[in-house]
């Protein structure tokens, strides 16, 4: 297949989706729980993995033929785009989406040596086998809908980019604006913001081993669901005792 923005992107944006699926299916089994949302976007794609799976399918083609040394050269791309990737999000919003300090082998808590092998694995199927069959789906497709489902699906992306990527500014600045008084009214204050703010309780859900601020706001969040609980619970005592009276 001759490559141009249009195939290319459908590619990333299939291979964004299968990580999404893969990567809330395995979370799903270790937490014995259906879990959703696992990423920074709204959408169901997590583009890290599709970005992964773009770069070894034009980068790694030489070694299709050599098992072993694509099954290494996966491991390199994958863990140094999610290195970097992890790096990069630390620096321009201040948060660790992801840690690995617990796992055997691993690098600065960003990458560690499980992942790598998942990822080699990942990258000898992908590059051998997977590849081949999605191109010779996308070329059954007639060039001017490809066209179309290509744009419709970049405006989507780039709109749920813009749109977590402000949410996460957002919450940066909410936090600073708060944090240099610690006391119960300004909790009071962040609550109502997590209340309210769908995006930023979805990052919350969809990162839970994230550190440093975020984790601040989650603790804010379950105090908020803990009194929500109470109140609930001392309105129900309250009109059962009224009944009572009224009996």
């Amino acid at each position: 297949m001759e490559y141009n923005y249009y195939n290319l992107f459908l590619l990333f944006f299939i291979y964004s989706f299968l990580g999404y699926i893969v990567e809330s299916t395995s979370v799903s089994m270790i937490e014995k729980k259906v879990v959703w949302n696992r990423g920074f976007l709204v959408g169901p794609y997590i583009p890290i993995f599709g970005t992964g799976a773009m770069i070894m399918v034009l980068t790694l083609q030489k070694y299709k033929d050599d098992v072993v040394a694509l099954f290494i050269m996966s491991m390199v791309v994958c863990l140094t785009i999610e290195y970097l990737c992890s790096l990069i999000a630390e620096k321009l919003f201040n948060l660790r989406w992801w840690n690995y300090s617990d796992k055997l082998f691993n690098i600065n808590g960003r990458i560690c040596l499980q992942n790598g092998i998942l990822f080699g694995l990942a990258g000898v199927l992908v590059v051998k086998y997977v590849n081949t069959w999605l191109e010779s789906l996308i070329m059954l497709l007639p060039n001017p809908l490809m066209i179309t489902i290509s744009i419709i699906l970049t405006v989507i992306f780039v709109s749920d980019v813009i749109l977590s990527t402000h949410t996460v500014i957002k919450f940066n600045s909410s936090f600073k604006r708060y944090s240099a008084d610690n006391t119960q009214e300004v909790k009071k204050k962040i609550i109502e913001e997590l209340q309210h703010n769908f995006l930023l309780n979805r990052l919350v859900k969809a990162f839970p081993n994230a550190k440093d601020k975020r984790e601040y706001y989650k603790q804010l969040k379950n105090e908020y669901f803990k009194r929500m609980k109470e109140l609930h619970e001392l309105k129900r005592k309250e009109k059962n005792k009224d009944q009572e009276t009224k009996i």
